[in-house]
């Protein structure tokens, strides 16, 4: 059937945008169709052979993308301030390797031949347990940091009969954020949502809403007597307070602190170490707060402590602390 004249010498104009929207869509679901990919692959291999195949990955990202990793790099060399550019190189790529057993270990949760909590062997639990018991019946928060692998410790503890909630930030496209939420719901972890970048780009009052509406969920998981896990070392928001960090001010999250005194939770810094194919979670001693002392001092002092514990755990092992973004903004 012939179009009219009229019809060929004015195109629709929805034609075009069309096209690009469905172009722009596809390209956003690049991300959730390598995952769907990976995770099909990690779910019928051995874990040492997905683990071999993820460092073939990370060396590939070190070889061909060293711009964008060139904020890890940064991160490391204030971490190692003395470093040669070799040792940084090689710290890097183990770091980056670290980070692909950690998203291995992420893929493998959707498995129901994954169990995580025969990997993990946990230390010092007596620390939560003190913590746990000084509670009065509300939940700890557990402060942490993108150490090890990190969520799949957290994964394993819960599987182990501890109910957790998890603050973690919306990933786009929604259907890789949804996919992964699935995986940790597997292993019976509750997930908080943070929209972060919906917050550094929305107005003060779209970022404000947002940011309260996760707080009151760690809130009310707190005051259920459910432990919620958070990171104190990545400022998703874009409004952490500059705090010293390696000796030099690093804007750092202090919500995490703020939310458990406003809510009378115990803190207790809880590290995952990566040992091989096997993991090591420590709790540590709960660091206590007055609530009598000013709130803005407390929140302070207690984010102090936090870091001097954690600097010392990276320092020995910076191959295991993944944080992509630049902590040290310019």
């Amino acid at each position: 059937m012939g179009q009219d004249a009229g019809a060929v010498a004015h195109p629709g104009p929805r034609a075009v945008p069309l096209s690009r929207t469905w172009w722009q869509r596809r390209q956003d679901m690049l991300p959730y169709y390598a995952y769907r990919s990976a995770e099909a692959l990690v779910g019928v291999l051995p874990v040492g052979v997905s683990y071999w195949l993820g460092d073939r990955v990370a060396d590939f990202l070190v070889t061909t993308m060293p711009g964008r990793l060139e904020p890890l790099r940064d991160n490391m060399a204030h971490v190692l301030p003395k470093a040669s550019p070799r040792m940084l190189n090689r710290t890097v790529r183990r770091n980056l390797r670290n980070l692909t057993h950690s998203w291995i270990d992420v893929m493998a949760m959707s498995s129901n031949r994954t169990d995580l909590p025969s990997r993990i062997d946990i230390e010092h639990l007596d620390n939560y347990f003190a913590a746990r018991e000084r509670s009065g019946g509300s939940g700890v928060v557990m402060a942490s940091m993108h150490y090890g692998s990190w969520e799949a410790g957290l994964a394993a503890w819960n599987a182990m009969g501890h109910p957790m909630a998890l603050l973690a930030e919306i990933l786009r496209p929604q259907e890789l954020f949804d996919r992964i939420i699935g995986a940790r719901g597997n292993q019976g972890v509750k997930v908080i949502p943070i929209d972060a970048a919906a917050m550094r780009e929305g107005d003060p009052h779209t970022a404000r809403r947002l940011g309260a509406g996760a707080m009151r969920e760690v809130l009310r998981a707190l005051k259920g007597g459910v432990d919620v896990a958070m990171a104190i070392d990545r400022d998703l928001i874009g409004n952490g307070v500059p705090t010293p960090f390696f000796c030099k001010p690093a804007p750092i999250p202090v919500g995490v602190v703020d939310i458990a005194i406003r809510a009378g939770a115990p803190i207790v810094p809880v590290i995952i170490f990566r040992e091989g194919r096997r993991l090591r979670g420590v709790p540590f001693p709960e660091i206590r707060y007055s609530t009598d002392a000013p709130r803005d001092e407390e929140v302070r002092r207690v984010t102090l402590e936090l870091l001097a514990l954690f600097e010392r755990y990276i320092r020995e092992h910076p191959d295991q602390w993944h944080v992509l973004d630049p902590i040290w903004r310019s």
